[in-house]
Formats: C-alpha cells, sequence, structure tokens
C-alpha cells in the first residue's frame, strides 16, 4: 500500500482544480521584494509522472540549492505523515465496495484493479473510492509512478536542510467530507467507462506539464470537467491557497524558501502568484 499513497494523494486535486492563466510559461517562479532579504522559488509538480520525466532541469536545481528549506504540500519527511494518509484513505466502519457498488459495477471494478493493474481488489475493498478512482489513473501512465514529493524529499536530506508543510494531512484530507458518495463512485466509475477519453486527456495534461505550460493544462480540465465537479474548486483550490500565503510570507522571511506545490494551484486570479503578488512581493518566471 505504501507505494500508493504519494500518487493517490494530490494528483486529483492537481487535477481537478487547475484554472486561470499567466502570461509566462514556466514552472518555477522567483519570490522577492516586499522585505525579503533573499528571494524564494516556487515550483510547480505533478503528482503522478514516470521516473524517465521525472527530471530536476538545472535551473531548478540551482534555485534548490540556493533555498535553506524545502516547503511541500505536507512535510513528507515526517514518519507520521504515511501511517496518517493510509488511515484516512480507508473506511473504519466496515463500509467496502460492496455497500456503493450494484453487481455489474463492482466486477467491473474488481476486473479493471486486477486484470489493467494487477492489484487484488479483494484487498482494496475497504479504500474510499475517490482514492481508488486515482489509482485507476496509474494504468493510464503504463509505467512505475515517480514523485515529486520523495524525490524533492531526498534531495533535501543531502543538502542537510529541513523539509517543512503547508497544511496537515488531516487539512489536505478534509475536503473529501464535502465530496456525497454518489459523486465519489461516478468519479471511480468514469475513469474505466470512459478510458479513451480520461486517458486522452491524461496525456495531454502531462505532454503541456513538461512543456511547462500550466495555462494549457487549465484549458483541458475546463474542456473535460462538468459542472458538478467544478462545483468543489472553492474546497480543493481556492481556500487552500489563501490558507498558505500567510505560512508562505512567513516561511520566505525567515529563510530562503524552496517552495513546490501541485501545479494547478500556481495561476489564476486566486492562485499562489497572483496571491503572492497582491501581497507586494515580486513573482517571475525563471526561464
Amino acid at each position: 500500500m505504501k507505494k500508493y499513497v504519494l500518487l493517490v494523494l494530490g494528483y486529483v486535486i492537481a487535477l481537478i482544480s487547475a484554472y486561470g492563466q499567466v502570461n509566462e510559461r514556466s514552472l518555477l517562479w522567483k519570490v522577492s521584494g516586499n522585505g525579503l532579504e533573499q528571494p524564494s522559488y516556487l515550483y510547480g509538480t505533478f503528482h503522478l509522472l514516470c521516473p524517465t520525466d521525472l527530471q530536476i532541469q538545472d535551473k531548478v536545481q540551482k534555485a534548490f540549492d540556493y533555498s535553506d528549506q524545502l516547503v511541500l504540500e505536507l512535510d513528507f519527511d515526517d514518519p507520521s505523515v504515511m501511517p496518517t494518509i493510509q488511515q484516512n484513505m480507508m473506511y473504519k466502519d466496515g463500509t467496502t465496495a460492496k455497500d456503493y457498488l450494484d453487481e455489474e459495477e463492482y466486477n467491473m471494478v474488481k476486473g479493471f484493479f486486477s486484470d489493467s493493474l494487477n492489484m487484488p481488489f479483494q484487498r482494496l475493498q475497504a479504500i474510499k473510492p475517490f482514492f481508488l478512482s486515482s489509482m485507476t489513473l496509474m494504468h493510464f501512465l503504463g509505467c512505475q509512478p515517480a514523485s515529486f514529493e520523495k524525490k524533492l524529499t531526498s534531495m533535501a536530506k543531502e543538502n542537510s536542510i529541513e523539509v517543512k508543510g503547508l497544511e496537515t494531512v488531516q487539512e489536505q484530507l478534509s475536503f473529501l467530507e464535502n465530496i456525497p458518495m454518489d459523486m465519489q463512485k461516478k468519479m471511480l466509475l468514469e475513469n474505466m467507462k470512459e478510458y479513451d477519453k480520461s486517458k486522452k486527456m491524461f496525456d495531454k495534461m502531462i505532454s503541456h506539464y513538461l512543456g511547462g505550460d500550466i495555462n494549457s493544462i487549465n484549458d483541458i480540465v475546463d474542456e473535460y470537467m462538468s459542472d458538478e465537479y467544478a462545483e468543489f474548486k472553492d474546497e480543493l483550490l481556492l481556500k487552500r491557497n489563501k490558507n498558505w500565503v500567510p505560512d508562505i510570507k512567513k516561511l520566505a522571511k525567515d529563510k530562503s524558501s524552496f517552495i513546490a506545490v501541485g501545479a494547478g494551484h500556481l495561476p489564476g486570479e486566486d492562485g499562489v502568484i497572483d496571491l503572492l503578488r497582491e501581497a507586494g512581493y515580486t513573482v517571475e518566471a525563471v526561464k
């Protein structure tokens, strides 16, 4: 189970929440001014990539080496994070997939996990449908995925710098309480019933991400996302961005920080980039 935890956590958040426009094409942004004695850096990650695509560019490595601390959505250097995530992924009251799927749906999901993912579904039935839907995305990828969070945390250890989180596991997962079961179920089944459409969207998003084009990721999400999912954007993106900015300001004031969050959090009127600009900082794309 542990090898899937980092993959399912956050990817769907970035997928659902990306929207808004920025003028420059970049995943790396320099934050300066407004009293900062040294710049910090914002970096947009993608939570599900093949190892060959998870490359740290020279400019990113330079910014990371300059920084005195790593800031992620969660502090993945904290040994309690992984067990807490695992606990939140599972139902604790005995609920299983058989309680919210009919026989035909259950057999379809069971077959997909067993045949396409080589994962016996009997062992996964207590995982909440939201997280099961995230796990199906691994089949689109066609490889054993790598994790930016794991990679960056390892780099921080090599550089002997501290790792900090912008929120707790409970805060990051709290939005799940607001997603009705029928919607979680629909998200799970759509990845199988509309496999070709979902894979096409996924492949395009990865292509645009690798090109640093977060605006095009936004366009794809707007094209494929239905209104019923869009209603959760405030919970998934805007509130979290606004909650993060005061912490980012404090962390950047204390030390030069390398701040890595899902790329979908960067653009838009209420994206982290514009929120920091509104707070008086200069935020520039690093070419």
